[in-house]
């Protein structure tokens, strides 16, 4: 095999996690998509199997209740089934994130280019963020843009770390690992994370909060407009990935960039990530590299 893809999920229908379209958006360029389901208490196993296609390959496994802090389960879970992909390439997905159809030509290009480059350990997507709907985009550092390493080679010692936000690659017999080599395709990762309902949004902040940190005032939620700054984002008129069109008509949320609900207040620390945007979209990248991966160049 080629490349595999793979993700963990739990909980997708409870949270309105757009999993069906993840997993459907690489369905045509992997030899197979390793699912791995947590405890089912809502309907995603069958969710997933709704999918019907036979490249899915679903295994369950048992969540630690012992692991509050850190979301160090979401890089536990996400290993299981990276462990289980039999590819050169592993292609992993979150269940909020979606990739275009255009750009599949593209990053098998690159697949295909680096597969026998043994410099070249995993390959980066741009990342958008969307908020609240489908129109509406985080336009500020570092949700605008950020490279994701997604794209690995998963028998070279390859680790999902932290909370799931990256990978490390570790030497056979050698336990401190080192920062991932990867090339920049520049294609587009579309993430929904907080494009739901408010409902669902108010769910999922307090289902994170109980694997990030025992003290659960983390799962606060605000509502959407006084969640982040007017300024943090911008209207976005460019298309989606076609297996969201569906989900899109569904939504039940419409914001209005020109509402006076929107949070003004702009902190010193608010300044400073306005400052670092500029700064990584003209001078430098090296906020975005620093500590998740090494970017190779002219390759």
């Amino acid at each position: 095999m080629k490349l595999s893809g793979f993700t963990f999920v739990r909980n997708a229908v409870r949270l309105d996690y757009p999993v069906v379209e993840s997993i459907s958006s690489i369905l045509p360029i992997v030899d197979e998509f390793i699912v791995n389901v947590g405890p089912d208490e809502d309907g995603t196993l069958d969710l997933i199997r709704s999918i019907g296609d036979s490249k899915i390959k679903i295994i369950q496994s048992q969540w630690n209740p012992n692991l509050t802090t850190g979301a160090y389960i979401y890089a536990q879970q996400t290993n299981i089934a990276l462990f289980n992909c039999m590819g050169k390439w592993a292609f992993y997905l979150q269940a909020d994130e979606v990739v275009h159809e255009e750009d599949l030509p593209f990053i098998m290009e690159y697949v295909d280019r680096y597969l026998g480059d043994d410099r070249v350990e995993g390959l980066a997507l741009r990342e958008l963020n969307f908020w609240g709907d489908y129109k509406t985009i985080i336009n500020v550092y570092p949700w605008h843009e950020r490279r994701r390493c997604w794209i690995i080679k998963p028998h070279r010692f390859v680790l999902s770390r932290g909370d799931a936000a990256g990978f490390t690659v570790h030497p056979k017999y050698k336990e401190r690992g080192h920062r991932i080599r990867v090339v920049d395709t520049e294609a587009r990762l579309f993430h929904y994370s907080n494009v739901r309902s408010e409902k669902a949004l108010k769910a999922k902040s307090e289902t994170v909060a109980n694997y990030w940190s025992e003290d659960r005032s983390r799962g606060y939620y605000k509502n959407l407009y006084q969640h982040l700054p007017r300024q943090f984002v911008a209207p976005y008129e460019e298309a989606h990935p076609k297996v969201m069109m569906d989900r899109i008509r569904k939504h039940p949320v419409s914001l209005d960039l020109s509402s006076p609900q929107w949070e003004t207040k702009i902190t010193w620390r608010n300044r400073w990530r306005i400052l670092k945007t500029i700064l990584t979209k003209h001078l430098t990248d090296r906020f975005p590299v620093k500590g998740s991966y090494r970017l190779l160049r002219g390759r």
